[in-house]
């Protein structure tokens, strides 16, 4: 990831309430106390902020121009407000956007981008904000500081949380009503009013501890009344954690045969849920309204007989007073446009032949290569692919072989570079527009193939099918096909959202305010700790390898899903396939991390190294330089990642996945050419050789951004998330361009496939057989081959990463050279050195002896 963040819309109604007591609080102005030319520029923005609770320790602004990049800002002063910001402004006609954090990142005041409209007629512009209050006031006069009751919550069985924008008085406290709505209401009475510290909102909070448990009949039908406040409905929560309300064994979804086919949903807080069946995908009524059943636990199920192939449906639940349409959020087909769902027969999408190619297999997760690709990009622009082929699914699976003087693309570029595994960009259904360009990280429902890429969009069956296709196509070339997965956050919030319309506030994690926490920063966060959304992801992940027979997934934004979601997914699908792999990043969206590095220790789950990627390349977008393009750099941790991370954060080199560029960020290539505008191509070539080369020579799980093999760039664009094929598309013409640096990928892949010196799986093995060496300003290292069964008995590997050339002096005997500065190979040497070998500036040799 990634991407951007982006505007959430705030549920209607979620600021509910009448005036209460106002605030003694009054907004002021400060514009004639900032001299505008004190910051720079001939504009400014002030900005102030207040918060009921009163503590600002740590909080402040980051802003930007809108399309440009942002910074930090800290409190230039305060009123009896609050703290105020003064933001220099370079060009009043552009928006500013901002988001309010706390020190860096921890957490987000509002957790989407807010953007202010400039003066156009005077240089300071002011506003006003309100924690937790998304609305931008432009005059002191509009800040609404009278107290609201803002969220309602049952997060136990005899607990309510209740927020409030101000206290509530003792009169208030005592006289609180809760009661279920409807006629002949069940009461519950207060025993206890308790204020509590709150670490996701400003807001004032209050723990309401009730007499007697509430029923499961009454979850989802209890009201809170309070005076001088308008009735409010208490959304269950926490309490649905509780084992009354846990479905953990019930198989979610619809279940088809030509005889009928079977639905159920888990929806504990509805009072009422129906099954609309349509007979046209696009049909405006529904032809059939079926009543479902209420069973245990919170599962509404039905059985609709007849054959309902090609069928769609929505799901209408009642709840909380309203009538909420979703679509099953368990399907597996959908509409072009994810609205609806759709009963298939999965059976028929399986291509022919399916099921009699078999996997591609591998001992050690360190065997694997992995090229990450777009399914868009890979063959969008290849000339050789059908047209009604580029840019799907089965564009992946086009044979194109070199010929002459040209150059392999489709499914022979994947057999001849030699990986062993495609990581596949989000192919989860997504919400995109009919051909609109987008990486994929908006997922909209996760268990079935995202239309875009199908030959047609609008035919349900069209996505499965040829995604197994596609699968199958590369199974049998022996190549592995790994998912990336997006299950921290999804494309849709509040009433937009199936998650939220089947089960409100359940499946993303909110504040006690009530309003969406922003973990993965881009407008929402899906709760993993809860344990029936923790099992729709495990679930959704069994159902991949079961009936798609994909061989691994990637995990985006990992650092927000919690240990024991990691643990119960690993569990799972290991009992399935022990060759499974699994990795992802040990990092959020700007939200507080569950699953950092070192949190994958002793399991199936590896991830992302960015200490050995910065060591390597240095900063992401910046102009830091690391050890492969520049001078000198952290040979520390070179050394800890040429070991795969066993003395960083890894228990095994099998939990470290090595990289120097992903989608994200800068390509390689074009990081160079920012960084070093003025180095030449010559040198350009030899940094991206040597950056490559170092991690297919590293032990753990090596990682190739797809196209870096022939230098890939994207003109410098650093969040082409959405930013179209002339930017994304996989050039072939630069293929023979750089074929030189293609053929040395190449042959390091050969290499590390055929040596298992170098793809060593466990931690013992490598302390006792890597050996460093002492070499000025070289970084190398030899390798005890014979000890760890390979064919190469003593296998000595250097980098040079400095603008110089630098001697490595070989140990007595002659010594087979297969990689040096131009080449790499697997099969015969391409030269004999005694003595000692020469290596030019950013380069590296890897030779080996008897």
């Amino acid at each position: 990831m990634r991407r951007v963040v982006v505007g959430l819309v705030v549920a209607v109604g979620l600021l509910v309430g009448v005036s209460g007591v106002c605030a003694e609080v009054v907004p002021v102005s400060v514009a004639d106390r900032v001299v505008v030319s004190d910051y720079g520029t001939e504009s400014v923005l002030i900005m102030h902020y207040h918060r009921p609770d009163g503590v600002y320790e740590g909080w402040n602004v980051w802003s930007w121009a809108e399309g440009g990049e942002g910074g930090g800002v800290d409190p230039a002063g305060e009123t009896d407000y609050g703290p105020y910001f003064v933001i220099p402004v370079e060009d009043r006609s552009v928006r500013s956007g901002f988001l309010l954090r706390k020190n860096e990142w921890e957490t987000r005041d509002v957790g989407m981008d807010r953007f202010v409209t400039l003066s156009d007629s005077k240089p300071i512009t002011e506003v006003w904000l309100v924690s937790g209050d998304n609305n931008i006031y432009t005059t002191p006069a509009r800040v609404d500081l009278t107290t609201k009751l803002v969220a309602a919550f049952l997060d136990g069985d005899d607990r309510i949380r209740i927020a409030a924008t101000g206290q509530l008085t003792q009169r208030q406290r005592t006289a609180i009503r809760i009661a279920t709505a409807g006629e002949n209401p069940s009461t519950y009475s207060v025993s206890r009013v308790e204020r509590t510290k709150s670490d996701t909102t400003a807001r004032i909070v209050y723990d309401l501890h009730l007499t007697r448990k509430v029923l499961p009949g009454d979850v989802g039908r209890l009201q809170l009344t309070i005076p001088e406040f308008e009735p409010r409905w208490i959304y269950a929560r926490g309490v649905l954690d509780s084992a009354a309300y846990l479905a953990l064994d019930a198989e979610l979804g619809h279940r088809y045969s030509a005889a009928g086919t079977d639905f159920a949903v888990w929806s504990p807080v509805s009072v009422s849920a129906e099954l609309l069946l349509y007979d046209a995908l696009d049909a405006r009524e529904p032809s059939r309204v079926v009543p479902m059943e209420q069973g245990e636990r919170g599962v509404w199920a039905v059985r609709v007989e007849g054959d309902l192939q090609g069928k769609a449906y929505v799901y209408r639940f009642v709840s909380y007073g309203q009538e909420r349409i979703a679509a099953d959020i368990n399907t597996y087909a959908a509409t072009f446009d994810s609205r609806r769902s759709v009963v298939i027969d999965l059976d028929r999408t399986d291509p022919e032949g399916w099921g009699l190619v078999a996997n591609p297999v591998r001992e050690h997760q360190t065997d694997e290569v992995i090229y990450e690709i777009h399914v868009r990009d890979y063959s969008v622009a290849d000339a050789s692919c059908p047209e009604e082929h580029r840019g799907t699914y089965l564009g992946l699976i086009h044979e194109n072989p070199a010929e002459g003087d040209g150059v392999s693309t489709g499914v022979d570029h994947l057999l001849d570079l030699g990986v062993t595994a495609v990581h596949l960009l989000p192919i989860h259904d997504f919400s995109s527009a009919v051909g609109e360009y987008n990486w994929g990280y908006w997922t909209a429902l996760f268990n079935l193939p995202e239309s875009n890429y199908a030959t047609d969009v609008y035919d349900p069956m069209a996505g499965p099918s040829e995604f197994k296709q596609m699968v199958s196509g590369l199974h049998g070339k022996g190549i592995r096909v790994i998912l990336d997965v997006v299950y921290n956050h999804t494309s849709s919030s509040f009433e937009f959202s199936p998650f939220h319309q089947t089960v409100p506030n359940y499946y993303f994690r909110t504040g006690d305010d009530g309003l969406l926490l922003n973990d993965a920063g881009v407008g929402n966060s899906v709760a993993d700790e809860r344990l029936m959304v923790r099992k729709y992801i495990v679930d959704s992940l069994v159902f991949w390898v079961n009936e798609y027979r994909v061989d691994g997934f990637r995990f985006d934004l990992l650092g927000t899903h919690h240990p024991e979601t990691v643990e119960a997914l690993c569990e799972a699908l290991l009992a399935i396939r022990e060759d499974l792999t699994l990795y992802g990043e040990p990092w959020t969206g700007g939200g507080p991390t569950h699953f950092p590095k070192g949190a994958q220790r002793g399991m199936a789950m590896a991830v992302f190294n960015d200490h050995y990627r910065n060591a390597i390349r240095g900063d992401l977008d910046g102009k830091s330089q690391g050890f492969a393009n520049g001078k000198g750099g952290n040979t520390e941790a070179i050394r800890e990642g040429v070991a795969g991370g066993i003395s960083d954060f890894a228990d095994e080199p099998t939990e470290s996945v090595n990289y120097v560029s992903a989608h994200d960020n800068r390509t390689y290539w074009d990081k160079l050419e920012y960084t070093l505008p003025k180095a030449s191509d010559a040198d350009k070539r030899a940094m991206q050789k040597l950056a490559l080369g170092m991690v297919l020579t590293s032990q753990g799980v090596a990682f190739l951004h797809g196209g870096s093999d022939f230098a890939r760039t994207k003109g410098g664009h650093h969040n082409s998330y959405n930013a179209g094929d002339a930017v994304n598309r996989f050039d072939w013409d630069r293929k023979a361009e750089y074929r030189d640096v293609y053929a040395y990928v190449r042959g390091l892949i050969a290499i590390r496939r055929a040596h298992p010196a170098f793809r060593i799986p466990d931690s013992e093995t490598v302390r006792r057989h890597i050996h460093f060496l002492q070499l000025g300003k070289l970084f190398a290292f030899e390798l005890d081959g014979a000890a760890v069964g390979d064919s190469w008995s003593r296998i000595i590997v250097a980098y040079n990463g400095e603008p110089e050339k630098h001697t490595l002096p070989l140990p007595e005997g002659t010594w087979s050279v297969m990689v040096d500065a131009a080449s790499a190979s697997a099969d015969e040497p391409l030269a004999a050195a005694t003595g000692e070998i020469v290596l030019p500036a950013w380069s590296m040799v890897v030779v080996w002896s008897e």
